[in-house]
């Protein structure tokens, strides 16, 4: 297998049509490559999108690219490995927003108009209009739908194929002189002869004459025929007369007709005998079989009989059994109900003991809940009123954390501007003897030792020496000091709104408000602490929770009143004893429903062991009863039977019908044997054609004497006519016209023979030029169709099959036949490719449609040997009708977009 030339490695698409994640084709290498995948699943649009990759211009904003954009919005990319001639490339192109063409080959980098223009150099493309290029290669991947017809090439596209042959077009033509000829020719032949071949001139005069002519000896030859054929009729009339009138034929007819008809009483009277024999038979079946029936029914009766007074001794002892266990379990029942009764009486008491504790218990408990919350409201009452003067103290405290952050930010203001004043002033060192210090004066005033930093412009005055003026030298030094006059007075007004006369002052302000800020979260801690447990409406404010104690301690209040006339009320107990005797009455409570219901459990089986025997001795009563019924009802019904029909009288009918069935038997097997062969329905069929036969004979007989009589009146009609000299003088006329016309079929034969002279010596030039394609196209057109050879035409299409003496033109093949042929054409462009060593690949989607099983393996096996030389795609919904294609299996990966 081939390894050079171009083979597509690769394919993969991201945002393209129906993917809007990453598809890629994998699996692809040299020779032939299957995708076998379902409908929908993206073959299609692979095979799109390797077309856009290299057809199309990257920045084209053609339909055709727009019908590449996903369903749901997005550019389309596209990236393919392939090699050619062993050097590994990577191609890829974004359309529609962002785009950008792309191509790596060997470490090189080549981007838009430079990776277009290099891709169609190395694929042997060129530029059309609207962003599209053009080429043969594109012809070679032929689309779903397109596999019917042959390649339509375009203009690159043709030169391409010319190129391959290598002949000159003007060897096409025939050359100048050659077009000349051929005009002076058609122009003589357009004097006989239309555009359409159609005599006109002298040509069609003559032969409109001849025609006209002809039309009339047609006329007579076709009189003189019709009297030929009245006189055959005239004969065959009087034959048919003849033989109807024969009165032999008739009586033998007749004859006939009456066997037929006596046939037909025989059978009449054998199938009323055989249906009295069959009404006989089963008379004495049906006798039979109810005295058989009569028999067995007293079979069973009496056993049944018998079976019934066995279950009713049997009944009896059973309901004695049920009664005695019946009186034995109402005395069991009795005894445990009055137990029950004492034990519920006990329980009724030491319920209301438990009554009695439990209000006790619920006033004790009343009022220490009365006691907690009163205690709880006065709780939450100081602490609300010691957090409300915590945010009287916050709410005094001017200085806040935006208040001091001001203060700061207007301090560093005015220190930075004060700095970059320093910075730019003049220093002066001052150093003065001990008696000097009254003699030196800066700006009138006494000066001390140290350093001054002088802004503005200064005098020195040393008294015995003279006056010194500092000027210093400050660039902007008006600005530099508004600048610092500004800083000061933001940093007095901050001051003022803080109230505070200095940052220290400040400072120690907001001191004492992070200190009130935290006895507020204290108090606020506090106060949420005291407001746990209270219900979740209560617990949002304090002014709640205590609205809320307040109800609860005028609930309790309430509460506690209703027990003021309860007799516990004379005598009070701690709440630990309180609940000690509800505990006790409890016990006692619990003891006395425990006994209960033990009782009740032990009353359950005495219950239900009553209950059981109670149905039982219903049901063995009732058994006993119906089996009694039964006795009386069996019996009677054998006394009656009896008293009708003894057995011994029943047997002696039994005897007789079957001696009769037997007889009525062998009479119906007697009456089969003496059965006619003939059937109804043949003897039916028989008299039905020999009455229709004699009915019809009169009808027919009128009908040929009719014929006759027509025929004979046709005949002497025509025989004085004078047929014979007028198709003479017609003949005459015939020959004048004919003369004339031959000469101008002489003249048109003379011209159109020149003219296919020039034409077959044109037509041999083109197929000289076509023979390179023709070679290459043959042996595949054999393989497929056996001794047939393939007619191209200057399209560089199979325009004709020639089979043995028969040419066929391509259009009026199958669909099958000419996707086959195309197929097969596509295979010759893409070996003229390679013999000229150019790119070649072919690509078919879904191709193939309409090929049997045995042109489809030898398609395959054509296929197979084409892969040989050249990279081929095979893409198919119908992966069961190509199961015999020894291809490399393509898979179709897809990732879903992240998101």
């Amino acid at each position: 297998m081939s390894t050079g030339g171009l083979i597509f490695t690769a394919l993969e698409v991201e945002q393209f049509r129906r993917f809007s994640g990453t598809c890629r084709l994998d699996g692809l290498g040299p020779g032939l490559n299957l995708l076998a995948a379902p409908n929908e699943s993206g073959k299609s649009t692979m095979l799109a999108a390797l077309r856009a990759l290299f057809l199309y211009k990257f920045s084209s904003k053609t339909q055709a690219i727009k019908d590449l954009a996903p369903y749901d919005g997005g550019s389309p990319c596209i990236r393919a490995d392939f090699t050619l001639d062993g050097v590994h490339y990577n191609a890829e192109k974004r359309f529609l927003g962002r785009n950008f063409a792309r191509l790596s080959e060997d470490g090189r980098v080549l981007e838009n108009d430079e990776a277009e223009a290099r891709i169609q150099s190395l694929l042997g493309l060129d530029a059309a209009r609207r962003g599209e290029a053009d080429g043969l290669l594109g012809a070679l991947w032929v689309e779903q739908g397109s596999s019917f017809a042959q390649p339509e090439l375009c203009d690159t596209a043709r030169e391409s194929v010319q190129s391959c042959l290598a002949v000159d077009l003007d060897e096409i033509t025939g050359g100048a002189d050659a077009g000349r000829i051929l005009k002076r020719v058609q122009d003589d032949l357009n004097e006989l002869v239309n555009g359409h071949g159609k005599p006109k001139g002298r040509y069609a005069a003559a032969l409109e004459g001849e025609e006209a002519v002809t039309g009339q000896i047609d006329i007579l030859e076709t009189r003189r025929r019709t009297l030929e054929q009245d006189l055959a009729d005239l004969g065959m009339s009087r034959r048919l007369l003849e033989r109807e009138n024969d009165p032999v034929r008739q009586q033998a007819e007749q004859e006939e007709l009456e066997r037929a008809k006596a046939k037909k009483e025989q059978l009449l009277r054998f199938a009323t005998r055989e249906a009295q024999a069959q009404a006989a038979v089963q008379e004495a079946d049906r006798e039979l079989n109810r005295h058989r029936g009569t028999q067995a029914g007293r079979t069973e009766r009496r056993a049944r009989l018998a079976a019934v007074r066995k279950d009713y001794l049997t009944a009896v002892e059973e309901r004695q059994q049920a009664e005695t266990r019946l009186r034995e379990a109402d005395d069991a029942l009795t005894r445990q109900s009055a137990t029950l009764s004492t034990l519920e009486q006990k329980r009724t008491a030491s319920a209301a003991a438990v009554t009695q504790a439990e209000r006790h218990v619920e006033r004790l408990r009343l009022k220490e809940e009365r006691d907690a919350a009163h205690h709880r409201l006065s709780r939450l009452a100081a602490l609300s009123e010691d957090a409300e003067k915590v945010r009287a103290t916050l709410a005094a405290c001017r200085v806040d954390e935006k208040r001091l952050k001001a203060v700061e930010m207007a301090e560093q203001a005015l220190h930075k501007a004060t700095v970059a004043l320093d910075a730019q002033a003049t220093r002066l060192d001052i150093a003065l003897e001990p008696d000097a210090v009254s003699r030196v004066r800066l700006n009138g005033e006494t000066v001390r030792d140290g350093r001054l930093s002088l802004v503005d412009p200064t005098e020195l005055h040393i008294e015995g020496v003279g006056t010194f003026r500092i000027i210093p030298a400050i660039s902007d030094r008006v600005a530099i000091q508004e600048a610092v006059s500004r800083a000061r007075q933001a940093f007095r007004k901050a001051l003022d709104e803080a109230g505070c006369a200095d940052v220290a002052a400040t400072h120690a302000e907001m001191g004492r408000r992070r200190q009130a800020e935290q006895d507020r979260r204290l108090a606020d801690d506090r106060l949420k602490a005291a407001l746990e447990g209270l219900p979740a409406e209560a617990a949002t404010s304090p002014d709640k929770g205590i609205f809320h104690l307040r109800q609860r301690v005028a609930d309790c209040d309430a509460q506690l009143a209703q027990f003021a006339t309860d007799a516990t009320e004379t005598s009070p107990v701690a709440m630990d004893e309180a609940r000690a005797c509800l505990a006790e009455a409890k016990k006692t409570l619990l003891m006395a429903e425990q006994a209960v219901a033990r009782t009740r459990d032990a009353l359950r089986a005495p219950v239900a062991e009553q209950a059981l025997a109670q149905k039982l001795f219903v049901a063995r009563d009732t058994e006993t009863q119906l089996h009694k019924q039964g006795i009386e009802r069996l019996q009677a019904e054998e006394d009656a039977t009896q008293a009708a029909l003894p057995d011994v009288a029943l047997d002696e009918q039994l005897r007789r019908a079957q001696d009769v069935l037997d007889q009525a038997e062998r009479a119906k097997e007697r009456l089969n044997a003496d059965r006619p062969p003939e059937s109804e329905a043949l003897i039916e069929a028989t008299i039905s054609r020999l009455e229709e036969h004699v009915k019809g004979r009169q009808e027919k007989l009128v009908r040929l004497r009719e014929d006759f009589a027509r025929c004979q009146a046709a005949v002497r009609a025509a025989e004085g006519d004078g047929l014979d000299e007028a198709i003479a003088a017609c003949q005459r006329e015939i020959d004048r016209h004919c003369t004339e016309r031959e000469a101008c079929e002489r003249d048109v034969a003379v011209l159109r023979l020149l003219k296919e002279t020039l034409t077959a010596a044109e037509r041999e030039t083109t197929e000289r030029y076509l023979a390179p394609l023709t070679r290459i196209v043959q042996p595949a057109i054999e393989m497929l169709f056996p001794r047939a050879s393939a007619t191209l035409d200057d399209r560089f299409s199979v325009s004709g099959l020639t089979r043995g003496r028969t040419q066929e033109d391509v259009q009026r093949l199958s669909d099958g036949t000419r996707e086959q042929i195309a197929v097969l054409v596509r295979l010759g462009f893409a070996d003229l490719l390679r013999a000229q060593g150019r790119p070649a690949m072919l690509v078919l989607d879904d191709a193939l449609c309409f090929s049997d099983a045995m042109r489809m393996n030898t398609v395959f096996d054509i296929l197979t040997d084409a892969a040989r030389r050249m990279q081929i795609i095979v893409m198919t919904c119908r992966a069961e009708q190509f199961t015999g294609l020894s291809a490399r299996p393509l898979r179709l990966e897809t990732r879903i977009a992240a998101g």
